[in-house]
Formats: C-alpha cells, sequence, structure tokens
C-alpha cells in the first residue's frame, strides 16, 4: 500500500512536469517541479516552490568583479554571457550555474583579471522560452560582445542557436546538455557535461564488470529517450552482454508494471531505467519493486535527484545512476577530495553564506560544476593564447588537457580538435542509493 500511495504522489507530479519534458534533450536536471511553474520575470529568480532550491538568498549577476589578492585588473571588462531558466519550473538550474560560475569568475578577478582584464558575468532568465533563448543570444554576440557563452541549457534551446553562435565565431560551452547533436557542425561549441553516449558506454561498463549478462531497458518515448535506445545496445554488445531489448511509455503513463514485466520476461537481469527525469524515472523505479524483481536497476545522472526518495520511498535504496565526480553529496570528507573540487565547493557555501551545520543539506546547496569546468578551461586558454581572438582560444581550448586534481569538478578533463567533449571514458563515477539509520537517503560512491 506505502508503494500505491507514493504512485499517486507520482502522478501528481509527472502531470506539472508535462510542461518540460522533451525539451530538456539531455541529462535530468534532478529537478522537477512540485507546483504549476511560477510566472517568468524579467529578472533571474529562483522559483519559489522548487523542492530543493536554496534556502540562502540566490546569487543575482553582478557586473563588479571581487576585490582581487592579487594585481587589480583594469580597463574594458571581459564579458562571459549565461542563459539559463532562471524562473519556471527548472529556475534552480540557472541559479546552480550561476553561482558556480560566479565562484569562478571570483577567482580569476582575485587572481588578477584574465589579459590584466576584470572579466564580468551576465546572466539572463530565457524563461524556457526558444523564441527568448535566441533573442538573448542574439543580444549577447550583437550587443554585449561577449567573449564566451555558458548555455543555453536544453538541447532544444542550444540547437535553436547554434547559428547565431557559429557564423559570429563565439566560444560556446554547453554544461547542462547531453544530447549528441548539440555538437554537430558547431566548431566553436565544447561541452562539459557526460553526453548521453559516454552514459551508455559506462552503464554497459559497470554491468558487465558486475556480472550481469542480459540487459533491457524501460524507456521514456521522447528524443533523449530515442538516443537512448540508438545507443545502448552496441555499448552493451561491446561490454560481452546480449541486449534483450526495451520497452516504451508515455509521459502520461502512470503504471508500468507492464512494461517491466515484459522486460523481465525477456530475461533480463538489469534494467536501465531510461530518463533523466525524476518524476518518470520513479514509475520505473516503483514497477520493478512493486513485482518483486531485485534485477540492479540502473540510470543516468538525472538519477541523483534527492526527489526521489520522496517519491520511490524504501524501493530506491540500491539503484544505481552514473555521473561525474560527486564526493560533497556523497559525504566524502573534504580532505580526500580533490583539490580543484573541494576549493570550489568552499567557494560556492561562502557564496552562499551556508552556515556549518547545514552545509550536508543537499536541499540548501546547489551548484553547478560543469559549469565552473567551462570557465576555467576557457580562462585557462585564454591565458595560453594571450588574446580573446575566438579562432586563438579555440585552439587552445582544443589542447585541453586538465588533471582531476585542478579541475572544479574533480575529473579530467581532455578536449581535441576532433573531440569537443571535455569527458571522456573512464571520468564518470557509479554511485548508490542507500537508506540510512535515520530513514533519509543518501548516495554513495561504489565504483569509477
Amino acid at each position: 500500500m506505502a508503494l500505491n500511495r507514493l504512485g499517486i504522489k507520482v502522478i501528481t507530479l509527472v502531470l506539472l512536469t508535462l510542461l518540460i519534458v522533451g525539451c530538456a534533450g539531455g541529462r535530468g536536471t534532478g529537478v522537477q517541479p512540485t507546483a504549476a511553474p511560477s510566472a517568468p520575470t524579467a529578472a533571474p529568480s529562483a522559483p519559489t516552490a522548487a523542492p530543493s532550491a536554496p534556502t540562502a538568498a540566490p546569487v543575482q549577476p553582478t557586473n563588479a568583479p571581487a576585490a582581487p589578492t592579487a594585481a587589480q585588473p583594469a580597463g574594458e571588462p571581459i564579458k562571459i554571457g549565461l542563459v539559463s531558466p532562471f524562473s519556471g519550473p527548472l529556475g534552480i538550474l540557472g541559479q546552480w550555474m550561476q553561482a558556480s560560475a560566479q565562484t569562478e569568475v571570483d577567482r580569476i578577478n582575485a587572481e588578477g583579471g584574465l589579459l590584466g582584464r576584470p572579466v564580468i558575468l551576465i546572466s539572463r532568465d530565457d524563461e524556457l522560452n526558444p523564441a527568448k533563448t535566441v533573442e538573448i543570444v542574439r543580444e549577447f554576440i550583437e550587443r554585449e560582445q561577449v567573449s564566451m557563452i555558458i548555455g543555453p541549457s536544453l538541447t532544444a534551446f542550444a540547437l535553436a542557436t547554434k547559428d547565431l553562435v557559429t557564423q559570429s565565431k563565439t566560444i560556446q560551452f554547453l554544461p547542462t546538455v547531453s544530447g549528441m547533436a548539440a555538437l554537430d557542425n558547431a566548431p566553436y561549441t565544447f561541452r562539459t557535461l557526460e553526453s548521453i553516449q559516454l552514459q551508455m558506454t559506462e552503464i554497459a561498463r559497470y554491468l558487465g564488470a558486475s556480472g550481469a549478462t542480459r540487459v533491457g531497458m524501460v524507456v521514456l518515448d521522447d528524443a533523449t529517450g530515442a538516443e537512448y535506445m540508438a545507443l545502448l545496445p552496441d555499448a552493451v554488445k561491446a561490454a560481452g552482454m546480449t541486449y534483450v531489448g526495451h520497452e516504451l511509455f508515455r509521459n502520461d503513463d502512470q503504471d508500468l508494471t507492464t512494461q517491466v514485466l515484459k522486460v523481465r520476461e525477456l530475461g533480463a537481469d538489469a534494467l536501465v531505467v531510461g530518463t533523466g527525469n525524476s518524476a518518470q524515472a520513479a514509475k520505473v523505479i516503483i514497477a520493478a519493486r512493486q513485482i518483486g524483481w531485485n534485477a540492479t536497476l540502473i540510470g543516468v545522472s538525472g538519477l541523483e535527484s534527492t526527489l526521489l526518495g520522496q517519491l520511490v520511498g524504501d524501493a530506491l535504496d540500491g539503484v544505481v545512476f552514473v555521473n561525474t565526480f560527486r564526493g560533497y553529496q556523497a559525504g566524502v570528507p573534504a580532505a580526500e577530495m580533490p583539490a580543484g573540487y573541494a576549493r570550489h565547493v568552499a567557494s560556492v557555501l561562502k557564496l552562499n553564506s551556508i552556515p556549518e551545520p547545514d552545509q550536508r543539506d543537499l536541499s540548501r546547496v546547489g551548484m553547478s560544476t560543469s559549469t565552473a569546468d567551462a570557465i576555467y578551461i576557457w580562462s585557462e586558454a585564454v591565458k595560453r593564447a594571450g588574446t580573446l581572438d575566438s579562432d586563438a582560444v579555440k585552439a587552445e581550448i582544443e589542447r585541453t588537457n586538465i588533471p582531476a586534481d585542478e579541475s572544479p569538478s574533480g575529473g579530467d578533463l581532455t578536449i581535441s580538435a576532433d573531440n569537443h567533449e571535455a569527458y571522456r571514458e573512464g571520468s564518470l563515477f557509479f554511485y548508490q542509493w542507500r537508506k540510512l539509520a535515520n530513514g533519509q537517503f543518501r548516495y554513495t560512491t561504489i565504483n569509477r
């Protein structure tokens, strides 16, 4: 009966996520709405009903660099443009991206700026409106003359702005977009996020090493699901296992028992949860546990959302997902974290004025290390190039080779002229949700 009641909670939440499902095109952000989207606002603001919004005041865009500890940067500011939703059901994503971006900008300015000049961050709310996203990107390029663009945050929106970015030769980083098409024919665009292809490859590798032999998937019928279906079978085969097949479900399907049973009947001993949307993933997990199936349940990075514990209860125990380094969230002591990652975490905590007793409360702390990686890679490339010329900076970005101990994400970052993906095979980690003695859920690192 407990799971049935939780299923009702899932139904309610899923209905409220339909506005954004299908346009995310990639990684689930781990943030799902629990109330109707708030009315868009002109200035970035945190959604009032987001389940994991920090209670500290949101970081607002600033045009003033932090007080430096090195030589005072001077001259015309170098501008970075950040476009993301700051309002509505995904507003918290923009807040997290901005927090991480601002800490990196503050660090650069404290070290003397770039090329002796201050760096400023300009943030704009696209209100989950692709037309407004295009308008903002055009403004960044033509009026603000930014040297770098971070975002848009969704695959469909990135595709809508691709021509503007490419024709203007503006350096662009996508830290929250995992859809494969975003980098096609985009010579000035780079990704600091685990792509769908990388996630499928690493999931298959993990399952093969864990003893699984037959892999199936229950997958959401959308554009991202289509990429899962195209990439997972080959990844499973390459890992020495058999792909038994998949079953589709729609956004409005509430009970996935039939789909899960069909995959089990195909002989699968491991089930891939084919969506990064936590409300949709919850339905797959609930169905698998309700029929008493103890197969390995594994999914993409979106399954890190703390919302899952609220949705599925004890059924979450044991679920595995792949992601970049999540030492802070997984409870790794600061002394054991890579130096660059530990520095970034400390900076975000300070920026948000999070008191020590609450620093492991994930509902209060939000950051996007992939956004910080983007600024770190770009700023180091500018230093090496000695200029803001986009072709010169692009060439230096394509020589990126940053070790895990230096990067804000705690992962190795490698970019080349023929591969604009910063994260490569072997750079991801696996985490498993466990129920603690106090009844709460926390995930722990189980494998790299």
